[in-house]
């Protein structure tokens, strides 16, 4: 749990490398792809393009309700918060996390949200 704690750290602190340095070269990432940012990402090249595709399109803040361990993976439950930067609307999120840890490394991350609030936000509608 110690390393999905410091990877929130780095990502709350926009420490890219810090963040990177949490992960396994072959990580793989997993959001909705009705998402702009969404879809499967591989690799610390795809690390690094997800968390700046995030970054360009909203400004956030996950905060944990509630964080499990089960074997290799821990999964967090809470909400994330924030601001479009397109065009300044706020949001605010139920969400969840799974992340899978092996040898001290993340190599796995799939990421839930409220897909349709996400939509209408980014003035995107329904897809």
């Amino acid at each position: 749990m110690e390393v999905v704690y410091a990877a929130y750290e780095a990502i709350r602190n926009g420490d890219a490398a810090a963040a990177a340095a949490l992960v396994h070269p072959e990580i793989t990432i997993r959001q909705s792809d009705r998402l702009p940012w969404g879809g499967f990402h591989q690799g610390l090249a795809g690390f690094r393009e997800f968390f700046a595709t995030v970054s360009s399109h909203i400004s956030s803040t996950v905060e944990p309700e509630a964080v499990y361990q089960a074997g290799d993976r821990v999964v967090q439950v809470g909400r994330t918060r924030g601001i479009v930067r397109a065009n300044g609307r706020p949001f605010d999120s139920h969400e969840v996390h799974i992340w899978r840890i092996t040898d001290g490394l993340i190599t796995a991350l799939e990421i839930y949200v409220e897909d349709e609030m996400f939509l209408a936000v980014l003035g995107e509608g329904s897809a």
